[in-house]
């Protein structure tokens, strides 16, 4: 066997993760958190049929054949969701052929699915659902426009992960935009509202354009095609922005151009959180950032995510940097952050559970309710506090395993370390 082969059998075998085929279960004196209930002193079970909650009570009875799990007084949350990552799509980032997060095609920038190259066998996915990660939205990368292409939501699991094929269209502005469109941030602003203006030209005209009698657009047939559901107000604007200047533009051009806008980055919203409150526009950063990292964010301060919640701000979360994609799970460390700085430990919860499931459209997802999906994780301890760790992971009512390549890995060498 080649050495190739053998490091690839060698990269198989250790990222290997058994699943348990879906069973009832009950589990028994659970503290739920679920950034609804307020009650959290009262143990409560929870009752699991197939992939769905049924029954939440105190005294309920087990299921036959099914299994019993006593929380002892532990929390359980619906599974974290991180609402900027790209896992599936990006492996080793100093190796390209294991990266498909963007292209520099410059004839593909709105019309590029980031689904298309997900891959669920990611060593980085089993990481991070065995630590209590469950569902992300994956955003591409900018190549060589302001457009991304196409986010996708995906749950962390072996088959049918991709939930929502196309959930926003991602385009940055600011100093990335800047950078993408020449040079200024005003001819980026030019690029978006000529493209946008060519979508609907062109969704007005296709048979003309067809025929070769219409004049020539800014993008190609792919990408105008893949544009027109944003004017059609059927596909969320994902906006990455942080100063206030450029979110008050964006703000107001999403107004004028009636487009439905989601803005990510918002290093600086704290400064005009009224106005994205009033334009009941969603927001998702990390809120960890509170020094500045350059010019456009030197206004960024600890307490963002309080005060944009105290606006009306509906937030989500990513978390902890460069380290979104290989350590997604550390989100929850970022809206621990968050409450440490003033925002209510229970919105915290929202913003990495029910409020990416409310604007993402995963209804069952998100709630710990009778009818919701069995996407639950029990916790050692408060799951945002950072020594805490899952003892139980369940996607849509499937048990997945707690191993993962990293402490298959951890094992074999602390074994070999004590032995020594």
């Amino acid at each position: 066997m080649s050495s190739l082969l053998k490091a690839a059998f060698l990269f198989a075998s250790l990222n290997l993760v058994s699943i348990a085929s879906a069973a009832d279960i009950l589990i028994k004196n659970a503290q739920i958190v679920d950034g609804q209930s307020r009650n959290v002193d009262q143990k409560t079970d929870i009752l699991i049929k197939g992939s769905m909650i049924v029954g939440l009570g105190t005294g309920l009875s087990a299921p036959a054949n099914g299994r019993v799990i006593d929380a002892k007084g532990r929390p359980v949350s619906a599974g974290l969701f991180n609402a900027d990552t790209q896992l599936g799509v990006r492996e080793v980032g100093s190796v390209a052929d294991t990266v498909d997060s963007g292209t520099s095609n410059e004839h593909i920038t709105a019309s590029l699915q980031i689904s298309d190259a997900y891959n669920p066998s990611s060593v980085a996915i089993a990481y991070n659902r065995s630590l209590g990660l469950t569902h992300s939205l994956i955003q591409p990368s900018n190549g060589s426009g302001i457009f991304a292409g196409k986010a996708s939501v995906v749950r962390l699991t072996d088959t049918d992960a991709i939930l929502v094929d196309a959930a926003a269209m991602v385009v940055s502005l600011g100093e990335a935009g800047s950078e993408l469109a020449g040079g200024s941030r005003a001819a980026a602003m030019a690029m978006l509202r000529e493209a946008l203006e060519d979508a609907r030209d062109f969704s007005k005209h296709r048979e003309s354009f067809a025929r070769g009698s219409r004049r020539d657009y800014s993008l190609s047939r792919h990408d105008l095609e893949a544009l027109v559901p944003v004017v059609k107000r059927q596909l969320p604007l994902l906006v990455r922005v942080d100063r206030a200047a450029d979110i008050e533009r964006v703000l107001d051009f999403a107004e004028k151009q009636k487009v439905t806008l989601i803005l990510s980055g918002v290093g600086e919203g704290w400064r005009v959180a009224d106005k994205i409150a009033k334009a009941k526009v969603p927001v998702i950063f990390d809120p960890i950032n509170n020094l500045p990292a350059s010019y456009e964010t030197l206004g960024m301060r600890a307490d963002n995510a309080k005060i944009l919640h105290d606006a009306g701000v509906k937030i989500m979360f990513t978390g902890m940097g460069w380290q979104n994609t290989h350590n997604a799970y550390l989100v929850r460390q970022s809206a621990g952050n968050a409450v440490a700085n003033g925002l209510p430990y229970h919105v915290a919860i929202q913003a990495i559970t029910s409020n990416p499931a409310q604007i993402f459209g995963l209804p069952g997802y998100g709630e710990i309710k009778v009818g919701a999906e069995a996407s639950l994780v029990l916790w050692s301890g408060d799951p945002l506090e950072v020594m805490s760790n899952p003892e139980l992971v369940l996607i849509n009512g499937e048990e997945y395993s707690l191993e993962s390549r990293a402490t298959r890995l951890r094992d074999r060498y602390y074994t070999r370390l004590i032995n020594n």
